[in-house]
């Protein structure tokens, strides 16, 4: 009975550290394009994602989601944090058949409930909790198919590893390490062929529902994204040390004070050695592979690698990508301190893992530069708008945002005027508008073409206009300058 409290109050925990504040930070760019490509029918979401970096299975999802319980802040990223919440159900099962004690299951689940990556991202309206809770879903039903043969969690695996690729991609590196685990289970003659042949048709039946999405998965990453730049060595040993950072104190810990990023060092240098050497004797002991599911530590560390390799061409945010193995992280320290060392050292090991992230949720909440965003800019145009002016800006992120406010505000601010993807082509439309003698332009430093935003002004004004006024901010993901510009011959140029 004792345990059963313990277990209702960490869910709950889990709960209120996600809900909590979850209107107050800024929806910037991804949320605020999650929700424009709600707004669409499945077939638009569907050939939109087709061209963009993602599979569209969120975004049916959250467009149903909005259906039925409305597009506010709140709601949409409810969506998240309810599926953070859920996730636990998942990673409670698994420490389960991991873990023969209760003791270690309470530990996995209270640094999951305090993890402060996971409360950040169940505060976004993005994917990555969908992936997480499909994924972990697909883990269970496959480990436990190797305890049980049943033909049912088989079809649960596939059904919930056919949606995890379907809402993002890097879901497919847990394709890839439960296919590694069959062959380990082989090679280690754990198993035989035929033993595992259900479970192989499995992963050939998830490849096999894929195959309509292959083409377009390998047409994007053959032609990449231009914002992501190849990494030296060094760099990627530093994106490395701060995933660890991201996970255990916060993605803000670099607007902290100098001791904190210290400290932040010290946990990834820490950790970093703590792996490498259990690692090192867990390998040794050559009990890898058995059937007391050792092999999940390997739904740490394959994603892992192969992230770091890809990160060596590609730079991603490694705490965000791999925000699905946050789960097997926990589990493999725990596992390893339960294996390998004496009940004290576990202890101690928790109490310090817990101390760090207790911290990581304190500097999340407190930090006030998250919620340095677009309603500021937003605020500054209501508060200086003139009647009949237009705003001109580039559709995403800011001329969504304000589409955004627009519907959901009391407000005089006109939606803004899709005049161009860039900068040239909303010159080029002005050009050609002898209609227009005053307008905002609003100029995003996040766009991958903003080398043309210096010599912005020079062009405006040979065509006629000049800036009465301008402000820049400093927001999520880059400055934004808004600009108000009037043409020399209105009267209220010459008032």
């Amino acid at each position: 009975m004792k345990t059963k409290i313990i277990f209702l109050l960490i869910i709950i925990l889990t709960a209120v550290l996600r809900i909590c504040d979850i209107e107050t930070k800024n929806m910037w760019f991804d949320e605020v394009y999650s929700w424009k490509l709600s707004q669409k029918s499945v077939t638009d979401i569907i050939a939109d994602t087709s061209g963009d970096i993602h599979p569209p299975l969120f975004y049916i999802v959250l467009k149903y989601w909005i259906v039925l319980f409305s597009d506010s802040v709140f709601s949409m990223r409810l969506l998240s944090a309810l599926l953070g919440v859920l996730s636990l159900i998942f990673i409670f099962k698994i420490s389960r058949l991991i873990f023969k004690a209760d003791k270690p299951v309470m530990f996995v689940l209270l640094l999951y409930a305090v993890s402060p990556v996971n409360i950040f991202y169940s505060q976004e309206i993005r994917m990555l909790n969908l992936n997480l809770f499909l994924t972990l879903g697909s883990v269970y039903f496959f480990l436990f198919s190797m305890k049980d043969n049943s033909v049912n969690y088989l079809i649960l695996f596939v059904l919930f590893l056919f949606a995890a690729i379907y809402t993002h991609y890097f879901s497919l590196l847990i394709l890839f390490t439960i296919f590694v685990v069959l062959i380990l289970k082989i090679i280690s003659k754990q198993n035989t062929f035929s033993e595992l042949r259900g479970k192989f048709t499995a992963v050939i039946i998830v490849n096999a529902l894929y195959i309509p999405w292959y083409p377009v998965f390998f047409s994007q990453i053959s032609k990449g994204q231009p914002w992501r730049t190849v990494n030296s060595l060094q760099d990627t040993g530093h994106n490395f040390l701060n995933y660890f950072k991201d996970n255990f104190l916060s993605v803000y810990y670099g607007f902290e004070p100098i001791h904190i990023q210290y400290l932040s060092l010290f946990i990834s240098f820490f950790l970093l050695a703590y792996l490498l050497y259990c690692m090192f004797r867990f390998l040794n002991s050559e009990v890898i592979i058995s059937a007391d599911y050792n092999y999940i530590i390997l739904f740490f560390y394959l994603p892992l690698l192969i992230s770091l390799i890809i990160s060596f061409k590609h730079y991603i945010i490694l705490s965000r990508y791999l925000s699905i193995i946050i789960p097997y992280l926990i589990i493999t320290v725990i596992f390893f301190s339960t294996t390998l060392f004496k009940n004290k050292i576990q202890t101690l090991l928790f109490l310090f893992l817990f101390c760090v992230s207790s911290a990581g949720v304190y500097i999340n909440y407190s930090n006030s530069f998250k919620n340095n965003d677009y309603r500021k800019v937003i605020s500054f145009i209501e508060e200086n708008y003139y009647n009949k002016s237009i705003i001109i800006t580039e559709p995403h992120f800011m001329g969504w945002s304000i589409e955004y406010y627009s519907k959901h505000s009391e407000t005089k601010l006109p939606v803004p005027e899709i005049f161009g993807w860039d900068l040239k082509m909303q010159l080029d439309s002005l050009k050609s508008r002898k209609d227009i003698d005053k307008f905002w332009l609003i100029l995003d430093y996040s766009s991958l073409a903003n080398e043309d935003y210096v010599s912005a002004e020079k062009v405006l004004n040979q065509m006629g206009f000049k800036k009465s006024l301008e402000k820049t901010f400093y927001v999520i993901p880059a400055k934004v300058s808004a600009g108000y510009y009037v043409r020399q011959n209105d009267p209220e140029f010459k008032n």
